[in-house]
């Protein structure tokens, strides 16, 4: 199962993949006991991917300013929040359950430390949830496998304020 984070950012993408790694590492320490974790960084100049037992995050380093500045645009245009870095989320299928719930913590630290816009979208044509300028809005317009990704006991793993908004129905683009 494939998502994507995309988010604002000011740091290098080095330093924005050692944020995630430490965040990531948190998450898991607090959660597993040290037996189980089996984080991996691998670094080189192209890509920053860091993957464990649940699921892989990577962040392209090779992206021109032309691309960043088109999918900058085009996410701005399409969901209003203004985002300069794509994060691709790979899950292993036989641990997702347990592995969106490590993301939700992830995103929710995410959001403590980077005040910037923040879209999470799966295969779907519209996010699933989204931060404009400090306001974190989830998607009320979910299918049924999405709403179970997103109840309200899940979205306390946030640990954030949120609003729910209906996204289909406010791109003009109602059924």
């Amino acid at each position: 199962m494939d998502f994507r984070l995309s988010i604002g950012s000011n740091l290098s993408r080095e330093a924005l993949g050692k944020l995630l790694y430490d965040i990531i590492c948190d998450v898991l320490v607090m959660e597993l006991t040290f037996d189980e974790i089996e984080v991996k960084n691998w670094s080189d100049s192209r890509q920053i991917s860091i993957g464990f037992t649940y699921f892989s995050i990577s962040i392209n380093l090779d992206d021109e300013d032309d691309y960043i500045e088109r999918y900058r645009k085009l996410n701005l245009e399409t969901y209003g929040v203004d985002t300069n870095v794509d994060i691709n989320i790979q899950f292993i299928a036989r641990t997702f359950d347990v592995g969106w719930l490590k993301l939700l913590e992830v995103i929710g630290k995410l959001l403590r430390v980077n005040d910037q816009d923040l879209v999470v979208e799966d295969d779907s044509s519209y996010p699933l949830l989204k931060r404009i300028k400090g306001y974190l809005f989830i998607n009320s317009n979910l299918d049924e496998f999405q709403t179970e990704c997103m109840g309200k006991e899940k979205l306390e793993l946030l640990n954030y304020p949120y609003s729910e908004e209906d996204f289909l129905k406010h791109s003009g683009h109602e059924k």
